[in-house]
């Protein structure tokens, strides 16, 4: 009853600051509209929290049920040990022996991740909701989705003013896609990394259109390293965008395209080569370890939802020849002919199905126009996504992570078909 409490309190306090702040005020959409897409979240984030008690009994299995309970003992030493605590949710002093007991004690502190463990970062964001939560799931729920909807209304600000009249449609594709709309809802990595992505763009966008005060200086530099404790790939694989949006802010067409390719070769170059300098940064070795790692998790828990994937092996070059592939894999799969046991991969798998039919009824309705009307925005929105697209299919050979991991791609795919699109022949 409690929980029940809180979470309407919560939700009513939230959708007030949607009603009245001029932040989440968006041109032609009505507030009534951000409203129902908050609580369409709240109630998405609660039904995938109730599947995961359902389905995952074992608290070690669960990704937002062991960040959920990790939290619990963290917070906890505040009362027992507060310097402890101070410790461990700043990070000073983190790796001190003295804190070794707790970090064993919890299911998702101490993973093996091959560069950095991004699993602390959810885990404190949740320890900071038990101040205003009473320990209760379900409120946290209700907070990270607030997070989540400020970064999607954020990604709607910067990309809805280049769609040509077509923003009510993106504003229903962005909000109620349906893997979006659950993953992205969840008490989960993901629902941060969209606030990360969103704050970021918005205010990079800010930046290279001259608007530099100190609060929006802040709020980008912020939103970066929080993306790079988030999901280190996908600040790796956004930053080369960046840079080639920012020096190619004033063209349009094939000199935007030559600059983001040039860009991404320079960094993928790097990337490869890096190792050279610092052998722990082996991009290649890290991939390799990566997909063992999956492999190996793939075995332990039986998933019947895994698929055959070429293996890596060991050097860039079969990085290199396995890209094309990936890149499809993610963008095709999970599909109609896969090997479905689960009812969300089957979902998953229809959903795929109807975005890519959705996708290829959006080319008819293109406009067709010369290569050179290709923006920076475009171009950026492209490239994230294949980059993004191929690592996922390098790495992932389990559906139920891949539907999970591309999600947050959705939004950059969705605009750059869109942006061309005579959207208003759609809504006609």
């Amino acid at each position: 009853m409690t929980a029940l409490i809180l979470v309407l309190a919560y939700s009513a306090l939230f959708i007030q600051v949607i009603r009245r702040n001029g932040f989440f005020r968006l041109e032609n959409i009505p507030t009534t509209w951000l409203q129902i897409a908050f609580l369409a979240k709240v109630i998405a984030g609660s039904c995938l929290g109730w599947l995961y008690f359902s389905y995952y009994h074992d608290e070690h299995t669960g990704d937002t049920i062991k960040f959920f309970r990790d939290s619990e003992i963290l917070f906890n030493t505040i009362h027992t040990n507060p310097r402890h605590f101070f410790m461990m949710f700043t990070g000073i002093g983190g790796s001190s022996p003295e804190l070794r007991h707790y970090y064993e004690s919890m299911s998702a502190w101490l993973n093996n991740d091959v560069l950095f463990n991004d699993n602390k970062t959810i885990i404190r964001l949740n320890t900071l909701f038990r101040f205003l939560s009473c320990g209760q799931y379900y409120v946290h729920v209700v907070f990270i989705n607030f997070i989540s909807f400020t970064g999607l209304v954020c990604l709607f600000k910067i990309f809805s003013k280049a769609m040509q009249g077509g923003n009510k449609l993106y504003f229903i594709v962005l909000f109620f896609y349906p893997s979006l709309l659950l993953w992205g809802s969840g008490l989960l990595k993901d629902g941060l990394l969209l606030f990360a992505l969103g704050v970021l763009l918005l205010h990079f966008d800010y930046f290279i259109s001259g608007e530099r005060g100190i609060i929006k200086m802040i709020a980008l530099g912020f939103s970066m390293v929080l993306l790079l404790f988030t999901k280190f790939y996908v600040i790796a694989a956004v930053f080369p965008g960046l840079l080639a949006w920012y020096f190619s802010k004033n063209t349009t067409g094939i000199k935007t395209a030559l600059i983001f390719l040039l860009t991404y070769c320079i960094f993928i170059f790097i990337g490869f080569n890096i190792y050279r300098l610092y052998p722990v940064f082996d991009l290649a070795e890290i991939l390799y370890w990566k997909q063992h790692n999956f492999f190996t998790l793939a075995n332990i828990t039986g998933a019947n939802s895994a698929i055959p994937i070429p293996e890596l092996e060991h050097g860039s070059w079969s990085v290199m020849i396995n890209a094309p592939g990936a890149f499809f894999r993610s963008l095709l799969r999970p599909g109609l002919t896969d090997n479905l046991h689960h009812q969300l991969i089957v979902m998953a798998a229809i959903e795929n199905t109807l975005m890519i039919l959705f996708f290829i009824i959006l080319l008819v309705f293109f406009r067709i126009r010369p290569i050179n009307t290709l923006t920076p925005l475009q171009a950026f929105c492209l490239a994230v996504t294949i980059v993004i697209f191929t690592l996922i299919g390098l790495i992932t050979p389990i559906l139920g992570a891949l539907v999970r991991y591309k999600v947050v791609v959705f939004p950059f795919l969705a605009y750059a078909v869109m942006k061309n699109c005579d959207t208003k022949r759609i809504l006609r």
